[in-house]
């Protein structure tokens, strides 16, 4: 049960440990007004900026576009989802 904050924050101590260059993970918090429903943690590896959130399961309701959601397992994670890579 890890977040993207954590997860983040041990990669970069990885690649510190590696003699990799690092830098301060940025992390953008939840803001549900603004459909903002999951904070998103961002760290850098060889000049790519890699955003990460945790595992989360979600289910929708018949009248919101709007998921409620939980903390869910890696199954549940990638079966809600494509991969995305940009």
């Amino acid at each position: 049960d890890m977040m993207g904050e954590q997860f983040a924050e041990l990669m970069n101590e990885y690649l510190v440990a590696q003699g990799l260059q690092s830098a301060k993970v940025s992390v953008i918090k939840t803001n549900p007004e603004k459909s903002k429903h999951l904070a998103t943690a961002t760290f850098r590896y060889r000049r790519r900026s890699i955003d990460v959130n945790h595992l989360r399961s979600e289910e929708y309701t018949q009248d919101s576009r709007i998921p409620e959601i939980r903390v869910g397992t890696p199954w549940e994670d990638a079966y809600r989802r494509d991969l995305t890579m940009n």
